[in-house]
C-alpha cells in the first residue's frame, strides 16, 4: 500500500531564509513572523501564491525562526511593545527586527 502523506516543509530553510531577508532588508517599523514568508516570496491577500502560505505551520516557523535569531547573537526580535498584552497568536505578532 503506497503511504499518500504530502510531504512536510523544511521548515529550517524556511526559517533561515527569513533570518536572511530580515539581515538584508531589516526593515525599519515592525514584521510578524507570517508576514516574512509573504515578503520573501511576493504574496499578494487573495492570490492562489497565499494559498501555499496557508499550508505552512506558522507555529514551526515562528519558533525555528526566533531560534535562528537567538542563535546568531547578532540580532534581536523585540516584541517589548507588545509586552503583556494579549493580541493573537505569536506568529502574528509584530516586532522590530534589529541589532543588540
Amino acid at each position: 500500500m503506497a503511504d499518500n502523506q504530502t510531504p512536510q516543509p523544511d521548515y529550517d530553510s524556511i526559517a533561515q531564509q527569513a533570518y536572511e531577508w530580515l539581515k538584508k532588508r531589516r526593515t525599519k517599523g515592525e514584521i510578524s513572523t507570517f508576514e516574512v514568508p509573504m515578503k520573501i516570496n511576493g504574496y499578494k491577500w487573495g492570490s492562489k501564491k497565499l494559498e501555499q502560505l496557508e499550508e505552512l505551520d506558522l507555529f514551526e516557523v515562528h519558533g525555528r525562526l526566533l531560534r535562528l535569531i537567538k542563535k546568531g547573537k547578532e540580532y534581536v526580535a523585540d516584541f517589548s511593545a507588545y509586552e503583556g498584552m494579549y493580541i493573537g497568536l505569536p506568529y502574528n505578532i509584530p516586532f522590530v527586527f534589529r541589532k543588540k
